[in-house]
């Protein structure tokens, strides 16, 4: 009973923090560049989960995996933190918040459709009934209301909302797959997925190392 207290309390701070993201992403926006703000962000995550691994003595995990488990954090790190952060920030970049916010949070509904193929899990007449209102949702959001034309605020910016939701539904269901422990896993995710960040700003923008160091 205690950890379930726990795990509602650990929810409700989570849901609270994230309903921030939207704004800060918006205000980071301002001062860099999608991919900027993607480098910095690494930066500073690595180095946070390096002193949690630390912390917890789960440094000594890494001499466990094996080439393959290597390869499979090359992978997700591909997925998150790179291209969904990627796809996800440019999106934020061409719409208001309160727009790209509600449609990346579409991913549960993608998460649902993509675990049929990929889970072989079924779908349920409710499940089927919340995702056609959330779709809904989703044309209202992307049209502003105007739903007679049908004509969406920024396509561009929609098209990547909603694409950013598919990216996250992906990494969940492939990560959950993953027994590794979750710190370590996720540490490994940044690192890599940071080479691709790097190869990205060097080739489309320029780092920002100062900017990094301000933040953190």
């Amino acid at each position: 009973m205690e950890k379930q207290k726990q795990a509602y309390t650990y929810a409700i701070i989570a849901v609270l923090l994230w309903s921030t993201v939207a704004s800060a992403f918006k205000i980071s926006l301002r001062y860099l560049d999608f991919l900027q703000l993607l480098f910095c962000a690494s930066i500073i995550s690595i180095i946070i989960l390096s002193v949690v691994l630390l912390i917890q003595n789960k440094l000594i995990l890494f001499k466990e995996y094996s080439p393959r488990d290597y390869l499979h954090s090359a992978l997700l790190g591909f997925l998150n933190p790179f291209l969904y952060y990627v796809v996800l920030f440019k999106a934020y970049s061409l719409l208001p918040a309160q727009e790209a916010q509600p449609l990346n949070y579409t991913w549960p509904i993608m998460l649902v459709l993509l675990s049929i193929p990929l889970l072989k899990q079924k779908i349920r007449r409710k499940d089927a009934l919340a995702i056609i209102i959330g779709f809904i949702g989703v044309v209202i959001i992307g049209t502003r209301g105007d739903l007679t034309r049908l004509r969406f605020s920024n396509p561009l910016g929609v098209f990547l909302a909603v694409g950013s939701s598919v990216i996250w539904a992906l990494f969940w269901i492939y990560s959950v797959k993953d027994a590794r422990d979750e710190v370590a896993k996720l540490f490994l995710n940044f690192v890599f997925g940071f080479i691709f960040v790097l190869i990205a700003t060097l080739l489309f923008s320029r780092p920002k190392f100062d900017t990094c160091s301000y933040n953190f």
